[in-house]
């Protein structure tokens, strides 16, 4: 082969790679912007789920914060909440290990036990009677609405000055919960779980999943309104059932039931702990209720942040110690005119 021959053999080589490099240079530079696009994407997805899930956020309540006054004439004594209980009430505050009375107040506090052995349950019963509304009170950790603020039960009540206290709807984890707070509107959402709402009248109602309106409510005089549930008794007063999942197992749990207006109970179910108590189960709980004669009855959060606390202290056993949450459900006086 001549010299110009083997110059021309690699001055085509050199063609050739040169060629194939530029072919491939295009192909990553094709692909640059779709990496970049991910990897943006991610690190947008980690800062939201961060500051939405882990960081404590404070929110703003809505406007209007109360409903509109209503001048309504003065209903006789005889028809005034709690007035068919007025035999509960004590013209003086009394204390005992177990009770409280005073002028709007009356309730007492009973554990009690079922079953044995590795079906041995034991469970706070709180009996409430009010005369006023305003006595049935709630309360945010560290006195903010917002997701992800948490604080030891004892700690918000005691601030409050709480005579019987209960862990709430645990509203701070999820910012997609309807939140009504002694009377006023914090927050509206369109909720996929079943609402409880207790109104100045003292009449509470249970709201299906998706049929709960937070304005239309705050409007008819909504007091209280709690999103976790489910509802535990049908509107014939007996027990729900087909509940599934994680959360229809047995668990210690926490819930309201509902007598009559100015009658309520706590119920505070201790679980997970072997021959001590198990926890019951959402049908149980139902048909615990359903025994005590409440007409309606809301489960709210309930393992290890279902805690009772009377007089200043803790009653029951919370799993694992418990753990600090958003907010509480609380009987405490209020100041006279």
């Amino acid at each position: 082969m001549s010299k110009m021959t083997i110059e021309q053999v690699i001055w085509e080589t050199a063609q050739q790679q040169t060629a194939t490099e530029k072919s491939r240079k295009p192909r990553f530079w094709r692909w640059l912007p779709a990496v970049l696009d991910v990897t943006i994407a991610g690190i947008v997805l980690c800062v939201f789920a961060l500051f939405h899930h882990v960081l404590p956020s404070a929110e703003q309540p809505l406007e209007p914060l109360t409903p509109p006054t209503v001048q309504t004439p003065q209903e006789p004594e005889d028809n005034s909440l709690g007035a068919k209980f007025k035999d509960k009430f004590t013209d003086t505050v009394v204390r005992t290990e177990n009770s409280y009375s005073s002028k709007n107040i009356s309730l007492s506090v009973e554990k009690k036990t079922t079953g044995e052995g590795k079906n041995l349950v034991t469970y706070y019963v709180a009996d409430i009677y009010i005369r006023n509304i305003e006595c049935f009170q709630t309360a945010f950790a560290k006195d903010t609405f917002g997701t992800n603020i948490k604080e030891d039960l004892l700690d918000i009540a005691d601030r409050h000055n709480a005579i019987l206290a209960i862990s709430g709807d645990y509203y701070g984890m999820h910012a997609n919960k309807s939140v009504i707070r002694n009377g006023k509107l914090y927050r509206k959402k369109s909720s996929d779980e079943d609402v409880c709402v207790l109104y100045r009248d003292g009449s509470m109602r249970m709201f299906d999943e998706g049929t709960f309106d937070a304005e239309r409510e705050i409007q008819n005089n909504a007091w209280q309104a709690f999103s976790f549930g489910p509802s535990l008794l049908n509107d014939d007063s007996t027990p729900r059932s087909g509940f599934s999942g994680y959360l229809a197992q047995t668990h210690p749990r926490c819930a309201i039931g509902y007598y009559e207006p100015g009658h309520y109970a706590f119920v505070l179910v201790d679980g997970r702990k072997e021959n001590y108590s198990v926890g019951m189960k959402l049908e149980e709980l139902g048909e615990l209720f359903q025994s005590m004669g409440c007409t309606a009855a809301y489960n709210l959060d309930g393992g290890r942040t279902a805690v009772m606390a009377f007089g200043g202290e803790v009653v029951n056993q919370p799993y694992k110690g418990g753990r600090q949450i958003s907010d509480i459900i609380f009987l405490g006086e209020v100041a006279q005119p």
